[in-house]
């Protein structure tokens, strides 16, 4: 029985050191980070130091005070519920990278799965506002009247998220 308790307690302490701290750019509102690890397990949210050095200093310089993996915004159209945009990296066992759409619900979180990338893959996610974006490979062009989600590879590739109404689009903006 002690044992048990011991081994509960422990358990509840790693997962406790886990959860990001409040007052950190990568931290997430409350029940999101419990509702990110029943839906995607060992999965974290992308921060600075999981960045190449010389992304990290692009990022920082751009973003001095954000996070790497969360964007905030109106992803959903106007009226809704502002969602979170999270980069989540995979600890274990493949390190890969997915983007989510993390929205808040009534008393839950719903998550939108928008992308999965293998590892050493390191983009970051942000927000853009409403306009024209057009793919450079397809001929598509998306209007949107509400933030999207973007996806930068430093100095390589940027994907733009647009939601339809009914699902998200991705456009590939930039090489």
């Amino acid at each position: 029985m002690a044992l048990s308790l011991a081994a509960l307690a422990l358990a509840v302490a790693m997962q406790a050191a886990e959860a990001p701290p409040a007052g950190d750019a990568c931290s997430l509102p409350s029940g999101l980070w419990d509702a990110l690890q029943q839906r995607f397990g060992s999965s974290r949210v992308l921060k600075a130091a999981d960045l190449f050095e010389d992304e990290r200093a692009l990022f920082r310089k751009e973003h001095p005070a954000a996070c790497p993996g969360l964007a905030r915004g109106q992803f959903f159209g106007a009226g809704q519920r502002p969602a979170i945009a999270i980069v989540l990296l995979d600890v274990e066992p493949r390190k890969s990278l997915r983007l989510v759409v993390a929205r808040p619900a009534l008393a839950s979180w719903t998550f939108v799965e928008l992308d999965e990338m293998d590892a050493g893959s390191t983009p970051v996610v942000g927000r853009k506002g409403p306009g024209t974006y057009t793919d450079r490979h397809e001929p598509a062009t998306l209007n949107s009247a509400h933030d999207v989600v973007t996806l930068t590879g430093y100095e390589s590739w940027q994907r733009v998220y647009v939601w339809t109404g009914r699902k998200f689009e991705r456009l590939q903006t930039s090489e």
